[in-house]
């Protein structure tokens, strides 16, 4: 039997929260403002015109690619507000930036950047010119017209290297400042009178500052300024104010990394800070930021910003002490708020820049990313939108990754659109707008306020530090004795009014009695009042001590483990401080091996490239002497064969006149025997014949015409002809010939035949037949009639040879002609009109006949010749 159980008291399941819960949550827009540049002539046609002061009129011009895909239409776009052509500096300033100065004055943080397409007036905006300056400027003028009473001294407020700052004692700052003055070339707000001397700086003389000022300022603290300039180059990070030596090899700027620090705000590691005291060594600065910034020339902006460049202004605060003399340098006690002015690099098209080498690779770092600061605005926008939670691509620039906090709410973000309104730059304007329209639907939500320590101090102890000082130097004027005369600030309690002036005379003692008793009576209950005041705040008091040494005790318990915790922590930060000086040396020497093999990779770049290009020019001369030398060889063997056409004609001629005069000696010698007792050719008729063929051979130059001529007439009956220029033992041995033969062949009928040994005869060529075998000859049989009808037949002899991709190649070399004609058939010949007479060649073709009508075998018998070329 089981033992009973408990029975489980389950409890009621609570309710399930919904997933999304609706907060009040402040939230501040993206403020976007447009301005439209002035046109450049009054003949320019405008795609962009001004509609009201909050909206704008986008116009497609006929050229442009929207219209010519048949989508072109007028759109209209919504701003914060519009500043047209005409606006001034000082109209766009007030209304855009100085609401940023006064919340950084203030405490809070600012973004403000420019965009827009090349050549739109993006760094006009933020710089301006020296009687009319741009925001930059203005914005210098104004927080020191600010704080120019409210300024500290130089090196109270120290960089701590990890995006925050230490404050420091009068000695230590007064040390510091020494050693700076010894050294002006460490301290640019010391030396900008040097560098103006050097040309590292604008003329100032005739820039025009801005007086306006930002007012309610706590005058109970006291601020310094820190400008810090860096420009975003192919996704690199510069510091333009960096320090460069002056002698040895200089490498140039290096590049920064972001880093994260403990409130998980991005700043740039190892950037300088200056700390400035006047608009003047801002501006100094600023000058010699822009003397390193990269810009370039292009064919829409002579001087195109080739980077992004942001100039950062950081206001440090501290309060005073309850004196209102010196300042508190307590960490908690400092506040450093920051404004980012940046002026954005322009989005431009290939297409219209014409640009080559670096001038591509920049713009399209620069489209980069500007597509991906869009891409973080749409993320942001959808996320608002839907609720969702999608991931904010903040990582993949630069950029965009620098702006991180203030897309989180750690900071009040600005933006100024910059439009130029030429028609030819409206397909990179319409983007623009659509993604200023993009980014004015954008709501950031504000982050946490910073709590600021109470430190019990009373307002207005500056102004009362003041008049005493003024109380105190004016009786020093007046001869009074002031060296123990202090004052004390703090709250005085009182318990009555001061005593009534009192006049004892009898008349009106009652009255003065009556008024003492009053005042009295007052001081009495004013008295009591404290007292039942002073019992509660003791009980207060004691209450709040016996919970302070509970508290105490529990914290000296909390103090020992974290004075542990506080110890091993401290080793694990110096050895990771170890770890981290030995990976910075480590990192600096392979970005110097780097650097150093990039240069080397350069070189050899170079000198590749220049083989390369000798080779080319090498193959290019190549191939133009292959082809004069083909055309040279095709224009001596052109020359060589009518040379040799001609020789062959006139051989011919020759032999043939030489011929028909033998045959008129024997037909025409007037003897009439003769004529019929001729039955055949005689062989003192061909002995006849040979002497004078031999005779006109002679005369010819060419000896191996003469051996041929020699053949052609003297052996003509003979039963084998040798040819001098081909010899046949060359066919003999281990040649493998290959025979290619016409489908229908003509036999020539004569012994002289080609000695082809170990042959293979083919009538149809295939590819296989020159690799298959040993075939290492060719010869290709071709038949044809010539001009006189008769058959010529030919043979082209050559050698196969292997080619480089496994194939063979015939190469030919010698030509054979076989020609077989008959010698009877005489062409008609007339002699001129002034001698001999002419001579009936058919009569005597008739009579040769009848002459050897026994022989008609010998009729059929032609005159083998065979010629080699």
């Amino acid at each position: 039997m089981k033992p009973d159980r408990t029975p489980q008291v389950r409890k009621p399941r609570p309710t399930p929260k919904p997933k999304t819960v609706e907060r009040n949550v402040e939230q501040d827009p993206v403020e976007v403002y447009c301005r439209i540049r002035p046109s450049d002539s009054p003949d320019q046609e405008d795609c962009v015109t001004v509609v009201d002061p909050c909206t704008v009129k986008l116009t497609p011009p006929v050229n442009c690619f929207a219209f010519r895909n048949g989508s072109a239409k007028e759109q209209h776009y919504k701003f914060r507000r519009v500043f047209g052509p005409d606006t001034s500096q000082k109209e766009l300033f007030d209304c855009v930036a100085k609401p940023l100065i006064a919340d950084v004055l203030r405490g809070k943080n600012g973004l403000l950047f420019a965009y827009g397409v090349t050549g739109s007036g993006k760094t006009y905006t933020m710089q301006g010119a020296p009687q009319d300056g741009g925001i930059v400027r203005r914005t210098l003028d104004v927080i020191f017209n600010s704080i120019h009473d409210y300024q500290t001294k130089r090196c109270i407020f120290k960089p701590d290297r990890m995006n925050g700052f230490d404050g420091q004692c009068e000695s230590d700052a007064f040390s510091d400042r020494r050693r700076l003055d010894a050294n002006p070339t460490t301290r640019m707000t010391r030396s900008y009178k040097l560098r103006r001397d050097t040309g590292g700086s604008q003329d100032t003389s005739q820039r025009i500052p801005d007086t306006s000022r930002i007012e309610n300022i706590d005058d109970d603290n006291v601020f310094s300024i820190f400008v810090a300039y860096i420009e975003i180059y192919n996704n690199y990070i510069y510091d333009l104010l960096e320090e460069l030596p002056e002698t040895g090899p200089s490498r140039g700027l290096q590049t920064k990394i972001l880093r994260e620090d403990s409130q998980h705000n991005m700043y740039v590691h190892a950037c300088t800070e200056v700390e400035v005291k006047s608009p003047e060594d801002a501006l100094e600065v600023l000058y010699k930021g822009d003397k390193r910034r990269k810009i370039a020339y292009t064919r829409l902006n002579c001087e195109s910003s080739r980077s992004h460049s942001i100039f950062t202004i950081r206001v440090v605060q501290a309060p005073l002490d309850a004196q209102g003399e010196d300042v508190v340098t307590a960490k908690n006690a400092i506040t450093v708020s920051q404004l980012s002015l940046v002026d954005l690099a322009g989005s431009e098209r290939n297409t219209r820049t014409k640009a080559v080498g670096d001038r591509i690779k920049e713009a399209g770092n620069i489209n980069n990313s500007l597509m991906n600061l869009r891409a973080c605005i749409e993320a942001l926008r959808e996320n608002q939108m839907t609720g969702g939670v999608r991931k904010v691509p903040y990582r993949d620039s630069k950029l965009t990754h620098y702006f991180k906090n203030y897309f989180e709410g750690e900071g009040k973000v600005n933006m100024v659109v910059c439009v130029n309104p030429k028609a030819d730059d409206y397909d990179e304007t319409l983007p623009v707008m659509k993604f200023a329209e993009l980014a004015s639907e954008v709501n950031i939500q504000r982050g946490p306020q910073t709590v600021k320590q109470d430190l019990g101090l009373l307002p207005g102890r500056r102004r009362a530090n003041q008049l005493f000082k003024d109380v105190r130097r004016r009786l020093e004027t007046e001869g009074e004795n002031v060296k123990n005369l202090e004052v004390d600030l703090t709250p005085i309690y009182t318990l009555a009014p001061e005593w009534p002036s009192v006049v004892y005379t009898p008349e009106i003692m009652d009255d003065v009695v009556a008024k003492l008793k009053a005042y009295l009576l007052k001081r009495i209950n004013s008295r009591e009042k404290l007292k039942s005041d002073l019992q509660d705040k003791i009980f207060v008091v004691r209450s709040s001590v016996m919970e302070m040494e509970k508290e105490n005790i529990l914290m000296k318990k909390e103090i020992s483990d974290l004075r542990s915790q506080y110890s091993d922590a401290m080793a694990k930060v110096r050895s990771m401080e170890s770890m981290l000086l030995n990976a910075e040396s480590v990192n600096e020497s392979l970005q110097r091996k780097f650097n150093d093999y990039n240069y080397l990779v350069d070189e050899c770049n170079a000198v590749r490239e220049e083989l390369d290009m000798a080779k080319a020019q090498g193959q290019i001369e190549k191939q133009r002497m292959k082809a004069r030398l083909k055309t040279k060889l095709e224009q001596e063997r052109e020359k060589l064969k009518t040379g040799m056409i001609a020789k062959l004609s006139q051989q011919k001629s020759r032999i043939y006149q030489t011929q028909v005069r033998a045959l008129q000696e024997i037909l025409l010698d007037g003897n009439p025997s003769t004529q019929v007792s001729c039955p055949s050719v005689s062989d003192s008729d061909i002995s006849q014949i040979r002497p004078t063929t031999r005779s006109q051979n002679k005369s010819n130059s060419d000896p191996k015409l003469e051996a041929s001529n020699a053949i052609h007439t003297s052996d003509i009956f003979s039963s084998g002809v040798v040819n001098l220029r081909h010899r046949r033992s060359r066919s003999q041995g281990a040649e493998k010939w290959l025979d290619h033969r016409p489908v229908q062949e003509v036999p020539t009928g004569t012994v002289l035949q080609p000695a082809l040994p170990r042959r293979k005869s083919v009538t149809c060529l295939r590819s296989g037949d020159l690799t298959e075998g040993r075939v290492s000859r060719y010869c290709l049989t071709s038949q044809q009639q010539d001009s006189e009808g008769e058959l010529e037949t030919k043979l082209y002899k050559g050698d196969v040879l292997p080619t480089v991709g496994g194939g063979s190649q015939v190469v030919f070399q010698d030509v054979e002609i076989l020609r077989q004609c008959d010698p009877l058939a005489v062409p008609s010949r007339k002699r001129s009109s002034g001698g001999t007479p002419k001579v009936d060649v058919s009569t005597i073709q008739d009579r040769c006949a009848v002459g050897i009508q026994g022989h008609a075998a010998s009729r059929q018998f032609g005159l083998n010749k065979r010629s080699r070329f």
